[in-house]
C-alpha cells in the first residue's frame, strides 16, 4: 500500500504530473455529477410517476408527504451542516473561485450533492445542473488540497477541471461545459484553464456514456420544414422567452430578499415553505391538466412538448406555474439551480409564441413550434445566465440537431439584448452575490 502511494505521488509531480492531477480531478467532478443524476432520477422515478397513476387523493397525499419530508431534510442538512449551500451554488462557486483561490471544501461537495439529491428527489422545481458544478468543483478542489497541491493556482485549476467535467457529465454536453467555465466561471480566457476544462469535458462526457448511457438530454425529433417565416419569428420568440427569463430573475431575487428581510422562521425551515408552494401550485396543474412538469426538473414535460405532446393552454399554464414555483422556492432557500428551469420556461414561451402566431394566420413550416421552442430555451437561459455561447451549445449538444443552428444564433442575439436593456447589469449568479454583500473584482 505504501509502495502504491508513492508511486502515486511520484507521478502527480513528475513531467506529467500535471495531467496526471487532471485527470483525477476530472474523474472526482465526473463522478459527483453521475451520482447526482442516478440519484435523483432514482427518487423522484419512484414517487411521482407512481402517485400519478393512483386516484388523485392518494395523488395529493402522497406529493405533500414528498415535499414536506424532503424539505424538512434539507434545511435541517443545510443549517446544520453549511447554510452558503442553499439555492444553485454557482454564485459561491465563482466567490470561490474568483475571491477565496478556488478552495472549496469537501463537506460542501457532499452537503451540496446530497441535499441536490434529496431536493429534486422530492419534487422540488428545480435544476440540478448547478448544484453539479458546485459539487464536482468542490470535491476536485478538496482532492487538489488532499493531495497537498494548496497554492490558489493549483485549486483554481482543480475547481474549474472538476465543474466542466461535472456539467460535461449532467448535461452530456462537453462544448457547452468548456463555455460556461470560461464564460461564467473564469470570466476570462486563460490557457491554463482551458486545457484543463477541456480534457475534464471529454472524460465527463466519457463518464456518462459509459455509466449512463450515449444519448442526448432530450430526443428531438429532425428539423426539417423550415420556411423563411419561421426564421422572421425566431426573433419574437427569443424576446418573449428572454422576458420570461428577466422577470424570473428579478421576481426571484426580490423574494430571497424579502424572505431575508421579514420572516421569521429559522432559515432551517424556510425550504418547507417553498415546497408546500411547488406542491400547491404543481397540484394545480397535475389536477387540471395531468401535467407534472411543475414538480423537479420537468424533463418529461419538456420532452413531450418537444414531440407535440402538449397543447398550447397547457404549455402556457406550466409556464406560469413553473415560473412562480421556481421563484419561491429558491426564494425560501431550498436546494437547487436554474438551468433546467430556464430552459423549460424558454420551450414553453417559444411553443406558445408558435401556436399563437399559427392560430392568427401566420404560415409556418411543419416545424415551427419545435425550432420556435428550441430557440425559447437558448434565449431564456442566456438572458439570465448571460453566456451567449453557452446557450447557443447547450441546447444544440441536447439535441444534436445541426439544423437548427442558424435559429439559435438570432435568438442568442435577440436575448443578449433584451438582457442588457431589462434584465440590469448582472446577470442572475452575480446579483445574487451583490444581494449577499458579496463583490468580484
Amino acid at each position: 500500500m505504501k509502495a502504491a502511494v508513492t508511486h502515486l505521488r511520484q507521478t502527480l509531480t513528475g513531467p506529467s504530473g500535471r495531467l496526471a492531477r487532471t485527470i483525477l480531478y476530472a474523474i472526482a467532478g465526473s463522478l459527483v455529477a453521475v451520482v447526482f443524476l442516478r440519484g435523483t432520477n432514482h427518487i423522484y422515478e419512484r414517487i411521482f410517476p407512481v402517485l400519478a397513476r393512483r386516484p388523485p387523493i392518494v395523488f395529493l397525499a402522497g406529493s405533500f408527504a414528498s415535499l414536506t419530508i424532503s424539505s424538512l431534510l434539507v434545511g435541517l442538512l443545510l443549517g446544520k451542516f453549511m447554510p452558503s449551500a442553499a439555492g444553485s451554488g454557482i454564485p459561491q462557486r465563482k466567490a470561490a473561485y474568483r475571491l477565496e483561490g478556488g478552495r472549496l471544501p469537501w463537506r460542501a461537495a457532499w452537503v451540496k450533492l446530497l441535499g441536490g439529491i434529496i431536493s429534486l428527489g422530492g419534487g422540488a422545481s428545480l435544476g440540478r445542473e448547478g448544484p453539479t458544478v458546485y459539487a464536482a468543483g468542490a470535491a476536485a478542489s478538496s482532492l487538489a488540497g488532499r493531495l497537498g497541491y494548496d497554492t490558489p493556482r493549483e485549486r483554481t485549476a482543480a475547481a474549474a477541471t472538476g465543474a466542466a467535467a461535472g456539467l460535461s457529465a449532467a448535461f452530456n454536453t462537453p462544448l457547452a461545459a468548456i463555455t460556461f467555465v470560461l464564460e461564467e466561471l473564469s470570466g476570462h480566457i486563460d490557457s491554463h484553464h482551458l486545457d484543463g476544462a477541456t480534457l475534464a469535458s471529454v472524460i465527463g462526457a466519457f463518464c456518462t456514456w459509459a455509466m449512463v448511457g450515449h444519448h442526448p438530454a432530450y430526443t428531438v425529433p429532425p428539423v426539417t420544414e423550415i420556411t423563411w417565416r419561421s426564421y422572421l419569428l425566431a426573433p419574437v420568440a427569443a424576446g418573449a422567452a428572454a422576458v420570461v427569463g428577466i422577470y424570473f430573475q428579478r421576481r426571484t431575487l426580490y423574494l430571497r430578499q424579502r424572505v431575508r428581510d421579514t420572516s421569521r422562521l429559522p432559515p432551517w425551515l424556510r425550504p418547507l415553505i417553498g415546497g408546500w408552494w411547488v406542491w400547491l401550485l404543481g397540484s394545480a396543474v397535475f389536477l387540471a391538466s395531468g401535467h407534472l412538469g411543475v414538480f423537479s426538473l420537468g424533463y418529461g414535460d419538456l420532452s413531450l412538448l418537444l414531440h407535440g405532446g402538449v397543447t398550447w393552454k397547457c404549455a402556457l399554464l406550466l409556464l406560469l406555474a413553473k415560473v412562480s414555483a421556481t421563484a419561491l422556492i429558491y426564494g425560501w432557500g431550498g436546494c437547487g439551480g436554474i438551468f433546467a428551469p430556464t430552459l423549460f420556461f424558454g420551450a414553453m414561451a417559444g411553443f406558445v409564441v408558435a401556436s399563437l402566431a399559427r392560430l392568427s394566420g401566420f404560415m409556418l413550416g411543419a416545424d415551427a413550434e419545435l425550432l420556435l421552442s428550441l430557440v425559447g430555451m437558448s434565449a431564456c437561459f442566456g438572458a439570465v445566465v448571460r453566456a451567449p455561447l453557452t446557450a447557443l451549445l447547450i441546447v444544440f449538444e441536447m439535441t444534436h440537431r445541426y439544423e437548427i443552428v442558424p435559429a439559435l444564433m438570432i435568438g442568442t442575439v435577440v436575448s443578449q439584448a433584451v438582457a442588457r436593456l431589462w434584465g440590469g447589469s448582472h446577470n442572475f449568479y452575480d446579483a445574487t452575490l451583490e444581494q449577499d454583500g458579496i463583490v468580484l473584482d
